[in-house]
């Protein structure tokens, strides 16, 4: 097993007395240096080197990256002085450093760079802390720009590197300094997010450094907006940092274990089978236990689901290793995350606490959502394993026994995409367990005609239409994107390039989750389990860029109105804005309580909204700030939509309850109710009379948003009309 080796370097006493600014970084590294070398957190071999010249610093980092193995993990830290000379090349200060010779008293990144190049680790952490400035002399006219460009002087293979800023915050005039030399608050946010386990941002007992970056980045700029930390990364897998000590299973699913309503026992599987393929040795452990117990529940159903989903994981042995898990790469996972042995120094992912007997909510771990778009991956080899005991349809969604029906009363097929044709005289309606996109009328309810999306298909998991409503575009369970023509009914073209992403346990699921036509029609972006967004060229069907930043599964994508800008949700927690013509990095919303389940711009582009199982959230593009609207109906946000003059969001909920709320004031104005399982997708008729939802209660509904009525249930093969009140 390799080891995990950090080596952290601080200071704040200099001979040059105009580098005399910061306060105390030496506490940020004592504070950093302790939640590393705990052994129930990260289980560090940890140096700490505070007011050396840079002679012995050298030394010490040369000495790090010596001899070092494949498996090896190591963070290097620094906190103190950036400096920039008028050349361009960026230098650390130590306690000897000096502005007139830069060359010969500080460390220069270059030497840094060559140390972690000649390391045979694989995964390399960089972390800088620094403050930075312009060193050239008064009067002198610096050769460079003014930005520091960090990241660009520590690229490589195997490495990841965080940095506190990248802009120069104060500069010299002869001995005297203009600016001021930021507050730092970056160290004290990663700490606190590997100390109480805040970091673990998608609940699987592990922080990895994708993580603790993504929660230090948000805390960071809420506190202080002018400071901007960066992050790139060249790795193979994932890079566990530490575990989450204050782990609990999510407060939402042991209230459902533990509930009287066999239903919601029933339903608890899907969470406990989703925590057992992402957690840790310690969160599997804890679901096992769970699935045993109810595998001795009184109800037959949940005892026969539970029993099945245990034969499922067998043989099971406590895993050796975390999954590998983070950006998607062609490659196998390193070996870094490999839990430490039971005696010694730890030196994979540190030994895990034991599972808590009675486990009490944790505000540290925002829960694991259960929206419809995650539970499609949920299903992969393990429905097949679950039908041996139990109906299919009541393992993914629930007994009869909640509803008061008999055992073998099986649930009807979930509808899970809706879609209004440009001209709103067609209606699309489809499921993940079919193949078969049904058309129908909205004026009258009836159903028009089926297509079948391919004979390799399994199930439709996304569609969008063309902007002139000829083509189709959907993403199935066979790992493909196709579009159709919707006049012959023929696949015209197949997009292949996501890729199967399968668990440790042998499960996984479809590829391609999410599908968008741009504005103009010549674009189409695609999301996927492999955690990447894909920008496809759609007349060519050529690939025009790969986007891989998300640590999770892609569930969803949108276009903006001026079909610039991408959008993508991820089980990661956080929507990422994208350039569409390269996909380059916009920006990204992160700090969010649940995975992405579907995001949607208003009309005017102003505003991305974006439901996450929680509260909806509303994400001002121009700012880059959020406003809550609160949990639609009291439940998770599952689906959300703007009404087509941007007046109006609706937002479907887990409960079944449809939410319509006015943009400009934030108000709930009318909660619509008929659906009896949560709300998969919603979609505003073209003039913006009539709204369509479809659950998993396999129905699609149309509402009339003046009467706020459902004039039709559409239920294959025949509509029935109702008279729902609001």
């Amino acid at each position: 097993m390799g080891r995990r080796l950090a080596l952290l370097i601080a200071t704040y006493r200099y001979q040059d007395s105009a580098l005399r600014q910061l306060t105390a970084p030496a506490h940020d590294a004592e504070a950093l240096a302790a939640v590393l070398k705990d052994p129930g957190i990260a289980g560090f071999e940890v140096t700490t080197l505070v007011n050396e010249p840079h002679h012995r610093v050298g030394a010490a980092i040369g000495d790090f990256y010596r001899d070092r193995r494949r498996d090896d993990l190591t963070l290097l830290y620094f906190t103190g002085h950036g400096l920039k000379d008028d050349d361009g090349q960026l230098y650390l200060a130590m306690t000897d450093t000096r502005r007139d010779s830069l060359l010969f008293t500080a460390l220069s990144a270059e030497q840094i760079d060559r140390a972690m190049s000649g390391s045979m680790s694989r995964q390399k952490v960089l972390i800088l802390d620094c403050c930075y400035s312009g060193a050239f002399p008064a009067g002198r006219i610096a050769k460079a720009d003014t930005a520091v460009h960090t990241l660009e002087r520590f690229q490589g293979r195997g490495r990841t590197v965080l940095t506190a800023s990248d802009a120069t915050q104060y500069s010299f005039e002869g001995d005297r300094v203009h600016g001021e030399a930021a507050r730092s608050v970056f160290t004290r946010h990663l700490v606190a997010g590997l100390r109480d386990g805040g970091a673990d941002l998608d609940g699987d007992g592990d922080i990895t450094v994708d993580e603790l970056y993504s929660y230090a980045h948000e805390r960071v700029v809420r506190e202080m907006p002018q400071q901007r930390p960066k992050k790139q990364d060249d790795v193979e897998g994932r890079t566990v940092i530490a575990r989450n000590v204050n782990w609990t299973l999510p407060p939402y699913l042991l209230n459902a274990i533990r509930s009287p309503i066999a239903g919601d026992r029933l339903a608890a599987l899907d969470g406990l089978g989703h925590l057992h393929r992402i957690g840790n040795d310690t969160v599997r452990r804890r679901v096992r236990d769970e699935m045993r117990r109810l595998a001795d529940d009184d109800s037959r159903l949940v005892s026969a689901a539970a029993t099945a989903r245990l034969r499922a994981l067998q043989p099971e042995q406590a895993p050796a290793q975390s999954p590998p898990r983070g950006p998607a790469r062609e490659v196998s996972a390193p070996a870094a995350g490999v839990p430490a042995p039971e005696t010694g120094a730890p030196t994979g992912t540190p030994a895990a606490p034991a599972a808590p007997a009675a486990p009490a909510a944790s505000p540290a771990v925002p829960p694991v959502r259960r929206g419809v778009r995650r539970r499609t991956v949920l299903l992969g080899g393990l429905a097949a394993a679950v039908a041996v005991a139990v109906p299919t349809a009541i393992a993914l969604h629930g007994s009869g026994e909640d509803s008061g029906s008999s055992g073998s009363s099986a649930a009807p097929d979930p509808v899970t995409e809706v879609l209004f044709s440009p001209d709103g005289e067609k209606l699309l309606t489809a499921g993940y367990l079919e193949p078969v996109v049904t058309r129908w009328d909205p004026a009258t309810g009836r159903r028009t005609g089926t297509v079948t999306v391919g004979e390799d298909a399994t199930g439709v998991y996304s569609m969008a239409l063309s902007p002139d409503g000829k083509t189709l575009a959907e993403a199935d369970g066979d790992n493909a994107i196709r579009l159709l023509d919707l006049r012959t009914r023929r696949v015209v073209r197949t997009l292949t390039g996501h890729t199967e992403n399968l668990a440790t346990d042998g499960t996984g699921g479809s590829a391609a989750l999410a599908v968008a036509f741009s504005p103009d029609g010549e674009t189409l972006a695609s999301g996927g389990v492999d955690r990447t967004v894909r920008l496809w060229d759609s007349a060519t069907g050529r690939a025009i860029a790969v986007i891989t930043a998300h640590t999770g599964a892609v569930r969803s994508v949108a276009f903006s109105p001026d079909g610039k800008t991408v959008a993508s949700g991820s089980d990661d927690r956080t929507v990422g804005l994208w350039k569409a013509s390269d996909g380059r990095a916009l920006t990204t919303v992160s700090g969010l309580d649940g995975e992405v389940l579907s995001v949607a711009f208003s009309p005017d582009g102003k505003t991305l909204a974006i439901a996450h199982g929680g509260p909806l959230t509303l994400w001002d593009v121009a700012t880059e700030r959020s406003t809550s609207l609160g949990a639609p109906g009291g439940d998770g946000a599952e689906a959300v939509a703007f009404s087509p003059d941007g007046k109006t969001l609706a937002t479907g909920s887990y409960g079944g309850t449809v939410t319509l709320s006015d943009v400009a004031t934030t108000r709930t104005t009318a909660t619509l109710k008929g659906h009896t399982r949560e709300i998969a997708d919603l979609a505003f008729a073209p003039d913006g009379s009539t709204l369509a939802t479809v659950g998993f209660d396999g129905t699609a509904r149309l509402w009339d948003l003046t009467t706020r009525r459902a004039v039709f249930t559409l239920t294959a093969p025949t509509p029935t009309a109702t008279s729902t009140p609001s």
